[in-house]
């Protein structure tokens, strides 16, 4: 097939990006929010009916990063830091451990053993959610540090640090 000239201008290219930007961002939390809920459904066994949307969902967040922290990006509106780190791994444990709680409580019925059962796992998936979301978040705040500076320098990738 042959490959075809550019025919838009430079606003309707500013617009089309957005357009699909805005769409990536919609499949992305559409996909995070349908495996939440078949989570909370089918509770915890039910790997073979999430397994698609799951691939989907890692291979387009790992994009996301990987382009991101290449071309020296962190985020719109936010500086990179340990506030912006903590304040998205409490996000994420906080996410995690309602999930938990809701599918716990759901599988074992609703009495107060359930309760009881649902806030210890809450709790511990939560507080493992953060210690790993916060590890991950800081490891590519070095890295996008780094590359920063290479890009800022105007290091080429296969030249070495002096």
């Amino acid at each position: 097939m042959k490959k075809r000239k550019n025919k838009l201008d430079e606003m309707q290219e500013q617009k089309l990006l957005h357009i699909e930007s805005a769409g990536c961002w919609i499949a992305f939390i559409g996909l995070m929010l349908v495996i939440a809920a078949q989570l909370v459904y089918y509770g915890e066994d039910c790997g073979e009916q999430i397994i698609g949307e799951t691939i989907v969902f890692l291979c387009m967040g790992c994009y996301i990063v990987t382009a991101c922290v290449k071309n020296g990006v962190w985020d719109r509106k936010y500086e990179p830091g340990f506030k912006v780190n903590f304040c998205a791994s409490l996000i994420a444990a906080v996410a995690s451990g309602v999930l938990k709680f809701v599918i716990v409580y759901r599988e074992n019925g609703t009495n107060e053993t359930a309760a009881n059962a649902g806030t210890i796992a809450m709790i511990s998936i939560g507080v493992s959610t953060f210690i790993l979301c916060f590890a991950l978040l800081s490891i590519m705040l070095l890295i996008y540090r780094w590359r920063k500076n290479r890009l800022e320098s105007g290091l080429p990738d296969d030249q070495e640090d002096e």
